[in-house]
């Protein structure tokens, strides 16, 4: 009996796991893709601090990462990450959601050049995804 049970949870998982790296919502502006980038997160009320987080998913629009540091929503930074060909660069950007660890940014004021940068690096990861 434990054993059909377990058969079920591994096919819903299955089914899962092949939509879970790009996701998609009604309500969402943005098409949001699973991607591991690692950001810095500069203060601009701390300057010489920053810290350096990982991403959990990006869009043209923002970026969800992981973080230890107390945000809370409503906190202006600047991100500053690289991306495979472009080089580093800097973007105001705006704490949205916290969730445990996970915080939600939004870009708020990314250069033509960065947000084609995002796009371009996104279409070719997604590509590798959708496999």
């Amino acid at each position: 009996m434990e054993r059909s049970g377990y058969n079920s949870v591994e096919k819903r998982n299955e089914s899962v796991r092949k939509e879970e790296d790009i996701v998609t919502s009604p309500t969402r502006k943005f098409r949001r893709t699973k991607v591991d980038v690692r950001v810095r997160l500069h203060f601009p009320e701390r300057e010489s601090e920053s810290a350096v987080v990982r991403t959990y998913e990006m869009s043209e629009g923002g970026l969800s990462v992981y973080t230890t540091e107390a945000l809370t929503v409503g906190t202006a930074l600047e991100v500053e990450f690289s991306l495979p060909g472009v080089k580093p660069f800097r973007t105001p950007a705006v704490v949205r959601n916290v969730r445990g660890f996970r915080c939600g940014l939004q870009l708020t004021d990314p250069s033509k050049e960065q947000r084609a940068a995002i796009l371009h690096y996104l279409a070719s990861v997604a590509d590798v995804i959708e496999i």
